[in-house]
Parts: structure tokens; sequence; C-alpha cells
């Protein structure tokens, strides 16, 4: 795994745990979806498929939707 995909997964750790402390409790909708973003998006997925591009790719993905997320919450 090369150094790029470990900053960013640690940026999307790092966002999911913005959009938990800004959460209102555990019925908070961004909280669940902030865990299941980063959970299988940024580490499941790029466990088990092969090749740095396509795990970067996902970590991109779940970035983006993360940040999304956190953009929504603030908005609310």
């Amino acid at each position: 795994m090369n150094i790029l995909n470990v900053v960013l997964g640690l940026l999307c750790i790092l966002i999911a745990f913005v959009i938990a402390a800004r959460s209102s409790g555990l019925r908070d909708r961004f909280l669940w979806g902030a865990v299941a973003i980063t959970g299988v998006g940024g580490v499941v997925l790029p466990r088990l498929l092969p090749g740095d591009g396509t795990r970067l790719a996902l970590i991109v993905v779940s970035l983006a939707a993360l940040l999304l997320l956190l953009w929504r919450q603030r908005k609310q």
C-alpha cells in the first residue's frame, strides 16, 4: 500500500470523527452515514480489491462522500 492511500484513508477517518463529534447522538443519520462510508468504502473494500489504483479510487470516492456528508451536516 502506498503512502497516498494511507494518508487519504487517515483523512477519511478524521472527517468521520468530525462528523461524529458534531452529531446529536446515536440516532443521527449523519453519524451512521459516516460510519458506513468509512467502514465500507475506506477500510473494507480497499483491502479486498487488488491493486493500488483501485484502492486509491475507492478511498477518493469515500473521501468525496464524507465531504459531501460534512457539508450537508453543516448546512442543516
